[in-house]
């Protein structure tokens, strides 16, 4: 599945895949230390622990508060009792947002006197960061209801301590940011690389450059620059072999015409006919040529084409000139996008070639997965296997003595296939059921 993506979408995939791959390791290692974790499993486990504590010490008498303070004293929480209201030191740094969430958290605390501070023990007057990074304790002095107040201080990371958040919450979410990070990154470094498909696209359709502004790394930079000579190197050497055709083309049917009066001149009537063949011959060479080389550089116009009306048009055609070109009628229209004239010629150029050496063809159209297959049929001898991707270079021909009365100027199937394919489709060669050559184009449909 990941082999039919474009490479934006595989490195997307990838990102995704391994960010994915992330999670679950991630997921997995904070669920084991939360199993380890105990007490501190419930959310807000600090100032559920505090008011528990609060409550425990208001219910206990004075004599054995001290017991009680041996049970309630860990290496993670120190508690003592001291005379007097809370006091807040000028040697820590008071937290009222805590304690506001810790006496709006238990309504018995809502009443007493609370202070929150983080004792500066380290003497560098950054108490709060080392809260949080677990090297100073945070402190909870609350009011008792004789009077006196309870201390307690909590060892360890203070978001840990005071919302629940595994030790791992932090790993998460750096990693969350540098996975996300890391798509964009991906995102935004393949987006060079689609204005290039785009571009490259639009000159395989037009062969007009389509100029791409350089972006992205040093590489893709220099690829993109170029992209963009060659667009126009190539342009202009289709522009250029167009027009010396264009030229050579004009050129040779001036002196055509001349010899095709003087051939008029000619008294003997089979001379005459010879001449006239060998003229008609050399037009068809300059016609295939020009064709062939302008075809390279067509403008891309599509419109919605009819393949059924053109067969139809072009048999009535050759029936009416004694060919044997049979079809059978009544296909529904099968519509594909492209150049009438083009498609046309195409089905000229390969009916010419099943009679020029079979004498007979036979024409089917159908439209299956998406595509339009029309084929013809011969019963000549056939093109061996070994041939059949040759026969559509051009200038090749089976006969080899490149006689035009055997065999065409070597150009028609060149220029078949360049249509086909700037229709987007295809154009093989392979056996007929009649014993000779089956030529078969497919072309997408215009609404498949």
């Amino acid at each position: 599945m990941i082999g039919r993506l474009g490479i934006v979408g595989q490195l997307l995939v990838i990102g995704a895949l391994g960010f994915s791959a992330f999670l679950v390791v991630l997921g997995a290692l904070l669920y084991m230390l939360r199993a380890q974790e105990g007490a501190l499993e419930s959310r807000f486990p600090l100032p559920a622990q505090i008011a528990a504590i609060v409550q425990l010490v208001d219910r206990t008498p004075a004599a054995d508060r001290a017991s009680l303070l041996t049970a309630l004293n860990t290496s993670a929480l120190s508690v003592t009792i001291d005379a007097g209201p809370p006091v807040s030191s000028q040697a820590s740094r008071e937290l009222p947002r805590i304690e506001n969430f810790l006496t709006r958290f238990d309504p018995a605390l809502a009443s007493r006197e609370t202070i929150v501070d983080v004792p500066d023990n380290t003497g560098h007057g950054r108490p709060l960061l080392d809260a949080w990074t677990g090297s100073a304790p945070l402190r909870a002095q609350v009011e008792l209801a004789d009077g006196s107040h309870v201390s307690i201080e909590a060892r360890g990371e203070l978001v840990r301590r005071v919302l629940g958040v595994p030790s791992g919450f932090w790993l998460a979410a750096t990693g969350v940011l540098i996975a996300a990070l890391t798509l964009f990154g991906l995102f935004r470094a393949a987006r060079p690389l689609r204005r290039l498909t785009t571009a490259l696209e639009t000159f395989s359709e037009t062969a007009s450059p389509v100029p791409v502004e350089p972006a992205g790394p040093p590489d893709m930079q220099r690829l993109i620059g170029t992209f963009n000579r060659m667009q126009e190197r190539l342009s202009a050497l289709i522009k250029g072999r167009t027009i010396l055709a264009g030229a050579i083309s004009h050129d040779l049917r001036t002196y055509l015409t001349r010899l095709r009066l003087r051939v008029d001149t000619i008294a003997d009537a089979t001379e005459r006919e010879g001449a006239e063949n060998d003229i008609d011959a050399m037009t068809g060479i300059v016609e295939n040529a020009l064709a062939f080389a302008q075809a390279a550089s067509a403008s891309g116009e599509r419109e919605t084409v009819d393949l059924s009306t053109i067969i139809r048009a072009e048999v009535r055609r050759y029936a009416a000139a004694a060919n044997a070109v049979t079809w059978a009628d009544g296909v529904e229209p099968i519509r594909v996008r492209g150049d009438a004239i083009a498609l046309r010629r195409v089905l000229t150029n390969l009916l010419d070639n099943a009679l020029r050496y079979a004498g007979e063809a036979e024409v089917q159209l159908s439209a299956a997965d998406g595509f339009a297959e029309l084929t013809v049929d011969d019963h000549g001898r056939g093109i061996p296997p070994a041939e059949r991707e040759a026969i559509f270079e051009p200038f090749y021909r089976l006969d080899a003595s490149r006689n035009v009365s055997t065999g065409g100027t070597g150009l028609g199937l060149a220029l078949t296939r360049q249509i086909v394919e700037a229709h987007d489709g295809r154009i093989s060669a392979g056996d007929a059921p009649t014993g000779g050559t089956r030529m078969r184009v497919l072309l997408p449909l215009a609404n498949p």
